[in-house]
């Protein structure tokens, strides 16, 4: 029977039809990744690896995968998989659809950003801390979306997802692309307008940053763009970690140069305690 390797948990929908396809072993906590030498261990005899949580399928890893047939990513990219050292030992690696990934993607970018704007995190932990005694207007004053202009960094098929839903409460847009779109798009776009970078972050209530991770787009958000945003804006980052420079967003986050910021993604993750 084909045996199967998952190095974390993973829905029981998926586990099931896994096991209608071989013998499936996972590890099975939640809090923790995988310690590395377990890890070598554990996939020495298996036929299939998923790829999953960015756990680094490096070529020790595929090399010690004496019977590896196939690594299946649960990712859209999985860069955290070397294909090279797969590709020398004839190994397959898949991936998810990318349309799942993009829309999967602009619906949390979308989540988040409300989330965020209605401070609905710390409301939550607020309340299941037993500190809220009174309605109060002013302990967590929110700011709505109708009638805000939300700027979106990289205008592709997530970008172009999160404007619908954006155009959907009311919200003014305006991108900045490489390429910029034609007025047939930006028309289906809620009338989107083309913005520079330094046009975008000052004129926006919201920044959504959702360009791919490229060689040009690294380190693209630092101190300079940020410090163009207004006091009452908000940073939203579902693209990749090195995308934004966090030094110098935790600067005006602490200084109050900016309203708050939302993060799915970090220049280190898992993220250090502080």
């Amino acid at each position: 029977m084909t045996k199967i390797f998952v190095p974390q948990p993973i829905p029981e929908t998926a586990v099931t039809r896994l096991e209608a396809i071989g013998d499936v072993e996972i590890y099975p906590h939640v809090d923790r990744q995988i310690p590395r030498e377990e890890l070598l261990e554990a996939v020495r005899d298996k036929d299939v690896l998923f790829a999953v949580g960015e756990i680094p399928y490096d070529e020790p890893l595929i090399e010690a995968a004496e019977q590896l047939q196939l690594i299946a990513a649960m990712h859209g990219s999985a860069k955290f998989v070397d294909f090279a050292a797969a590709t020398r030992r004839n190994i397959p690696v898949t991936g998810l659809p990318y349309g799942m990934i993009t829309k999967t993607t602009a619906e949390f970018t979308f989540a988040l950003l409300m989330a965020t704007a209605w401070r609905l995190p710390e409301a939550d932990a607020f309340l299941r801390e037993g500190r809220w005694h009174q309605n109060q207007s002013m302990a967590f004053m929110g700011t709505r979306l109708l009638g805000k202009t939300l700027g979106i960094v990289g205008m592709g098929s997530i970008g172009q997802m999160v404007a619908h839903r954006a155009v959907a409460c009311d919200m003014d847009i305006i991108y900045n692309k490489r390429t910029r779109l034609s007025p047939a798009e930006e028309y289906v776009l809620g009338g989107a307008e083309f913005r520079s970078l330094e046009e975008l972050f000052t004129e926006a209530d919201f920044v959504a940053l959702t360009p791919a991770l490229t060689e040009e787009t690294k380190g693209l958000v630092g101190e300079e763009l940020i410090s163009l945003m207004k006091p009452s804006s908000i940073l939203i980052n579902t693209s990749r970690g090195a995308v934004l420079d966090e030094a110098a967003l935790e600067t005006a986050l602490i200084g109050g140069h900016i309203r708050g910021a939302g993060l799915d993604v970090y220049q280190t993750e898992v993220p250090e305690a502080n």
